[in-house]
């Protein structure tokens, strides 16, 4: 369960790395003691390309994401890190700060691209999307970013002081910044676990429904027998990451989901008293000066 990754110390190695999940109880969030971030590194190396680049050289980023230096302990600033540095063209900035997201620097780097003409490529959760709308709508500012342009979203809709609806999120990007739902995809992944699995919209996949690269595989299981559920049944998502070969193989998620006869999953929420968690709340802190 993800809950051991609070209370038990599960590596295989002498950890290079320690991330730690976000949350609303700091005295127990869970850890990942990561031996190997070289694997990490391979790991992205082997799905976010194809997932979410379009294969035509570096784009510009625009990362809401905050940078490892940052936030030290995070798991996902970690991956965010090595796709700029590696996949990003000169033109990348990181926009977001100990006071939240850097309007005025992302404002300044959306009318670059919009001047250039070139596909680029916004990183960010939910919230941070949401905030960066927010300052756009207080000034009225319209961004069209060119075609082939891609938002990838980290998720985490919920957050402590606030709630965005998926459909809300995708009219105000598609709106302010002229990027449909075709061009957004959507990551689920987790400090428990090493691999990600991305939404496919622009193969024509449902825009909710995740899939994972080949290594890693996912059963949908009832929350009292923990057996397998049927297609289209909810159920609490169970995750084997071999890329996890420095910690736990088989995690078991507080996260509902239903999976589909076709691959893939669509989230449904936490489970029945689970702790508020994830990426956004990073975010919702370090607006907030936490």
């Amino acid at each position: 369960p993800t809950l051991s990754f609070r209370t038990v110390e599960l590596a295989a190695a002498a950890p290079a790395e320690t991330f730690r999940s976000s949350g609303t109880t700091q005295e127990q969030r869970s850890v990942h003691f990561h031996p190997y971030p070289d694997l990490y590194r391979r790991v992205i190396d082997a799905s976010f390309p194809a997932a979410v680049l379009s294969g035509a050289g570096k784009p510009a980023v625009l990362s809401l994401i905050p940078p490892l230096s940052t936030v030290p302990d995070s798991s996902l600033s970690f991956m965010i890190d090595h796709i700029v540095r590696k996949y990003g063209s000169e033109a990348s900035v990181y926009a977001i700060g100990r006071r939240g997201v850097d309007t005025k620097r992302a404002r300044s780097w959306l009318a670059a691209r919009q001047r250039d003409g070139q596909p680029s490529l916004l990183l960010a959760t939910s919230l941070a999307l949401s905030s960066l709308l927010d300052a756009l709508d207080r000034l009225d500012l319209r961004f069209r970013l060119p075609a082939g342009t891609r938002v990838f979203d980290t998720g985490g809709l919920k957050g402590r002081s606030r709630e965005v609806s998926r459909g809300e999120l995708l009219a105000r990007i598609e709106d302010r910044l002229a990027v449909p739902a075709t061009e957004i995809v959507r990551e689920y992944g987790m400090t428990e676990l090493t691999s990600q699995f991305y939404t496919r919209p622009f193969e024509g996949g449902e825009p909710d429904r995740f899939h994972p690269p080949h290594w890693v595989r996912f059963q949908i299981l009832d929350p009292v027998a923990l057996e397998p559920v049927a297609a289209g049944e909810p159920g609490l998502l169970s995750i084997l990451d071999l890329g996890n070969v420095g910690s736990a193989l088989h995690v078991l998620t507080e996260d509902l989901a239903a999976g589909s006869s076709a691959g893939g999953f669509e989230l449904l929420g936490r489970a029945a008293g689970a702790e508020l968690r994830g990426c956004s709340l990073t975010a919702e802190e370090l607006q907030a000066g936490g």
